[in-house]
């Protein structure tokens, strides 16, 4: 299935560039990827080895970061045997601004980012909504993405996201809509677009502007 799109992607690479610098300015690289781990999924809990393979870093980086992090109380430590477990800890007071922080750079908006990164050049816009969006999922909630785009089909974007499921550890749930499509729903008032619209949203590519 093809599904035509007006759009542009001028504004893409200072927004990746934004992001990228962002994270860069406040995270060493082993910190982006184990916090965006602990706060992209922070109703997820890790075992030290698994954190350690997923975050692709050395045994020692991690188990210093994650000493200053639970000495901090940004994440709470269970022992369950001779094994830890970390998870972030929601009763930190910067709990919520740190999630947020990491979704829309190296925790969710980061993986998928990367994933279309080959399709940018098709796609006015990309955001995440839903439960996720609003901070309010679970564990075995889906990734919904909703995705602008020009001449994109499911095939292609499918393939796209595998990697960024295996990284997010979550299935992703996409729907592709083309801008007039878009436009036209929300003029009409459709109850799917409307309530979208109106919803917290974590922008992958693109921002609000795109779907005005």
């Amino acid at each position: 299935m093809v599904i035509p799109i007006m759009g542009t992607t001028a504004e893409k690479p200072a927004l990746y560039s934004a992001r990228e610098a962002l994270a860069g300015a406040l995270f060493t690289p082993v910190q982006q990827r184990v916090l965006g781990l602990l706060f992209g999924q922070p109703e997820r809990r890790y075992q030290s080895a698994e954190l350690i393979r997923l975050a692709g870093a050395g045994t020692g980086a991690v188990h210093r970061l994650m000493t200053r992090l639970a000495a901090t109380g940004l994440v709470s430590v269970e022992s369950v045997g001779n094994q830890k477990f970390y998870q972030a800890n929601p009763e930190s007071p910067v709990f919520n601004e740190l999630c947020g922080m990491i979704q829309k750079t190296v925790g969710l908006a980061g993986p998928l980012q990367t994933a279309l990164a080959p399709l940018a050049n098709r796609i006015t816009a990309a955001f995440v909504y839903g439960s996720i969006a609003k901070g309010v999922d679970h564990a075995a909630s889906d990734i919904d993405l909703m995705v602008i785009a020009d001449e994109l089909d499911y095939a292609a974007l499918y393939a796209a996201l595998t990697d960024a499921e295996a990284a997010l550890s979550r299935p992703i749930n996409p729907s592709v809509m083309s801008a007039a499509d878009w436009r036209l729903k929300l003029a009409e008032k459709d109850g799917f677009v409307a309530r979208i619209a109106t919803q917290p949203k974590v922008f992958v590519i693109g921002s609000e502007h795109a779907l005005s």
